[in-house]
């Protein structure tokens, strides 16, 4: 969570934070005169986002330049409260994507601006955010009465499940809460409505396996405009989601062995290139026809291994903070969504798209925080021309990619399974204290070279 207070050029920090919504704005101010402003909410309606105004019905808001009807045409929601409908509403707070809280004693007015004001935008946190979105809609009901909920639709509620499956996979909580609100204006069933528990918890593990299991229920009984393309088009995309997650922690456990890999010799590397020098020699001087097949295999050993050790000073692994790699990994899950091979079923943009997406293993690699993050940047600006525009209709071939995408997903799961299993990352994963075992791993080598110095 992030808290800050502003006092001085309070407008443009409203402005960048309407500006970084994605998902929803609830706006609830007495008076809202700011045309500025106004015409950046109707910029967000009309690009798709739930955008709501509460304002007083008053001289000043009759009067003002603003025709707040705009913003319902744009696709946004108003409502005015009449001054004399009892207590003054004299609230100024501002929520937006479910997480981020605005408010103060600043009125989103042209006089405000001149005042001596204050606002505090707290980031981050559902929580603050959540009671704040309370409030609004008691304020909502209190003078306009609940809105009617929508009848239950099977679809809509079944993307919004997959979107926040998908989020959670990432691990992009912030965006949650927004899609968990959209859901909430529909009628839903006692399933659903655990599910959404769950998030407000938040249990995010145990609403990803309530979610899974739902959509994998609902699937096989929803009823579709057609059945059976509908269904296919929906597993495509929960298979896609599916590959893409264990792609992530497949890369997560390589990178652990990896990162341990070249530290290690990067540490050790010298003292193993002598060890095994010396140990080959010796074997060398004994002769015999037994003595000269381990000394075979003793040279093929150094000389692998001296390769490898010169391959890792050649490679340049940066050095993050935890802050930093806490950056990459997220960068690197939101560039693996947008790039990853098995999403496309065009040959020339599943190529174009396993090219970046080995340029993205090896910065993701050698921790190449900078090269991720322009990656992303130019996959989120489609530079790198691989947004497939086409989306397959026909159902023999719908069949042919599920059946392609169940077997891919099969392959990961076995690959993963094998990587958790192996003997080197479960030795990794076992090491409590690294700076212990670095201590105790120089003593047991600097030995081993002295007995075999001793020996010559």
């Amino acid at each position: 969570m992030e808290i800050q207070a502003y006092f001085t050029n309070i407008r443009s920090h409203i402005q960048t934070e309407l500006k970084n919504a994605s998902v929803s704005i609830h706006v609830a101010v007495a008076w809202f005169t700011d045309a500025k402003l106004f015409a950046l909410l109707c910029d967000k309606a009309k690009a798709g986002l739930d955008v709501q105004l509460i304002v007083v019905d008053d001289s000043i808001t009759q009067n003002c330049s603003i025709n707040y009807k705009i913003l319902e045409l744009s696709g946004g929601k108003v409502y005015l409260i009449n001054e004399n409908q009892g207590a003054l509403m004299h609230n100024k707070f501002c929520v937006i994507d479910g997480t981020t809280t605005i408010t103060g004693s600043y009125n989103w007015s042209l006089k405000a601006q001149s005042n001596h004001e204050n606002i505090t935008i707290t980031r981050d946190s559902e929580e603050l955010a959540t009671l704040f979105l309370e409030e609004y809609k008691r304020i909502k009901v209190l003078y306009h009465g609940a809105d009617q909920l929508k009848r239950f639709d099977a679809v809509t509620i079944c993307k919004r499940l997959l979107i926040i499956d998908n989020l959670i996979q990432l691990e992009e909580y912030e965006q949650i809460a927004g899609h968990a609100i959209k859901i909430n204006e529909y009628e839903l069933t006692a399933e659903v409505n655990q599910i959404i528990h769950l998030l407000s918890q938040p249990d995010y593990e145990n609403a990803s396996v309530s979610i899974r299991s739902y959509l994998v229920k609902i699937k096989s009984v929803a009823k579709f405009t057609d059945d059976d393309i509908e269904r296919l088009k929906w597993e495509i995309k929960y298979l896609e989601i599916e590959i893409v997650s264990l792609e992530n922690e497949k890369s997560t456990l390589e990178k652990i062995i990896s990162d341990f890999v070249h530290n290690y010799n990067m540490a050790f590397g010298d003292l193993l290139i002598e060890i095994l020098k010396l140990k080959k020699e010796k074997l060398k001087k004994a002769g015999n026809n037994r003595r000269s097949e381990e000394y075979e295999k003793a040279e093929q050993e150094y000389n692998d291994f001296k390769k490898e050790y010169n391959q890792t000073k050649k490679d340049k692994l940066f050095d993050l903070s935890e802050e930093e790699q806490d950056d990459l990994k997220k960068l690197y899950r939101k560039a693996i969504v947008l790039c990853h091979p098995d999403k496309f079923t065009d040959e020339e943009m599943k190529i174009k798209a396993h090219k970046v997406f080995v340029e993205l293993q090896d910065a993701y690699t050698k921790n190449d925080l900078d090269r991720v993050q322009e990656i992303l940047y130019k996959l989120e600006n489609g530079i790198f021309e691989i947004d497939e525009k086409t989306t397959i209709s026909d159902k023999e071939q719908l069949l042919k990619r599920v059946a392609y995408l169940r077997l891919r997903r099969d392959e990961l799961n076995t690959e993963l399974i094998k990587t958790i299993n192996e003997k080197s990352y479960r030795d990794i994963i076992s090491i409590k204290n690294m700076d212990s075992f670095y201590d105790q791993e120089k003593i047991r080598l600097e030995t081993i070279l002295n007995n075999l110095k001793n020996e010559q």
